[in-house]
């Protein structure tokens, strides 16, 4: 399961608030998920395994949270 630091670690610390990343931590995903959610986020999908495999429920809630957590995808991460 995903931990405050390892969601902080992959994402960056000015990307999320709190309360995403307890949205985030209850789904009881983990890393490579979040990982894979990230690649799907800000590459659309569309590129990379990503666009092999079907998306998994955790996977797409976790893509649903990233989404609507206000992040602009197309700047890179001030981590």
């Amino acid at each position: 399961m995903l931990t405050r630091s390892a969601i902080l670690r992959l994402v960056g610390r000015s990307r999320l608030d709190d309360h995403a990343i307890v949205e985030i931590i209850s789904t009881g995903a983990t890393e490579p998920e979040l990982v894979e959610a990230l690649n799907r986020v800000s590459r659309g999908g569309e590129v990379g395994a990503e666009k092999m495999k079907p998306i998994n429920p955790r996977v797409g809630k976790l893509c649903e949270i990233l989404l609507t957590s206000s992040i602009d995808w197309d700047e890179p991460g001030t981590g």
